[in-house]
């Protein structure tokens, strides 16, 4: 009885406009009786924080399942939640990538933290690990994208390339610095001197700081990976279809498939021996086995050699050709030397 009197006098409250006193009253009857469905109902319409909105909701549809308008109320707010959780999430980053495009790389990384702690998403943890100047935390951040996609091979490839560098921090140093990006190859190597294994590696490293110190003040052009083994490449091939139209006289009926062959390999030897002598990341070392793409001088010098055997070969048989025709000189002008 005395719970059928409260009810009626929440219900009263609620009609003449006291949402507030009637609240409570159906919260302490909710709180004595969490079955009481007209109770929850009456709490659906005087919440006011979602939160509480959802329980409410979710404590009707507990006790009567068959409450469609509820149900419906409840994906409405489920929805909505959603949305304004990503929202959050994308203002977060968008004011990331506004503090990145202005260069405030620190105030970014701490939001950007702060912020993968609340909603961890893959686009900020691709921000911290493109952007983070330590190693262990690229290496995390790696980590958890390659745990969102664990059967994604670009994605694996990755993480073994950043778990490359971190056995191998003077690697990633060097690329640095063939990347064009002198400033982080020097905050690199500084924050190597603070783990440097005795004071001949330290010595190492303070030259290393001091020469692209020196290279940034003579503001040296930086000329790209691509277009380095692109021009070292584009030489010998040059040269020997320079040589190869000389030796059919300019007439191109005479231009063999043999001839096509060999300037392929030209091609590709030169080729290989670019990529060995620029020295830079290529995918040709990932293939050979090295996650980072990052060749070792050993494997460099065998495929610049194989590279140097390739490319040599057919100028040889070019000049073997070419002494063969020159033979033919003496019988047109009718010499025999027999």
């Amino acid at each position: 009885m005395a719970d059928k009197k409260r009810m009626q006098e929440a219900i009263k409250k609620a009609k003449l406009g006291q949402e507030l006193s009637a609240r409570e009253l159906f919260i302490d009857i909710v709180q004595e009786n969490p079955d009481n469905k007209l109770a929850w109902l009456w709490l659906i319409g005087l919440l006011d924080d979602r939160e509480d909105l959802i329980l409410a909701c979710e404590e009707v549809l507990r006790i009567d399942p068959t409450e469609t308008r509820v149900l419906i109320r409840l994906e409405e707010l489920r929805r909505t939640k959603k949305t304004e959780k990503e929202r959050k999430e994308n203002a977060a980053l968008i004011r990331v990538d506004e503090l990145l495009s202005v260069g405030n790389i620190e105030l970014a990384l701490n939001l950007l933290r702060k912020s993968l702690k609340e909603n961890p998403k893959e686009e900020g943890w691709e921000l911290l690990a493109k952007y983070s100047p330590s190693l262990d935390e690229q290496v995390y951040a790696c980590a958890k994208i390659k745990a969102l996609h664990p059967a994604n091979k670009e994605k694996d490839l990755e993480f073994q390339r950043i778990r490359y560098f971190q056995a191998n921090p003077f690697e990633l140093a060097v690329s640095y610095e063939e990347r064009g990006e002198i400033d982080k190859a020097i905050a690199l190597y500084e924050q190597l001197t603070r783990k440097a294994k005795g004071r001949r590696e330290w010595d190492r490293i303070f030259r290393e700081i001091n020469r692209l110190k020196a290279l940034q003040e003579e503001e040296i052009v930086h000329i790209s990976r691509f277009l380095t083994v692109a021009r070292l490449t584009a030489g010998p091939p040059l040269l020997f279809f320079i040589i190869l139209i000389m030796q059919i006289g300019y007439d191109y009926r005479y231009f063999s498939l043999l001839m096509a062959v060999e300037l392929v390999l030209v091609v590709l030897g030169s080729f290989l021996v670019g990529v060995a002598s620029a020295g830079a990341e290529h995918r040709l070392w990932q293939k050979l086995g090295n996650a980072a793409g990052r060749g070792s001088k050993q494997l460099r010098l065998v495929v610049g050699a194989i590279g140097t055997v390739i490319m040599i070969l057919p100028f040889i048989l070019l000049g073997f050709d070419a002494y063969a025709r020159w033979l033919t000189i003496f019988d047109y002008f009718g010499y025999d030397f027999q």
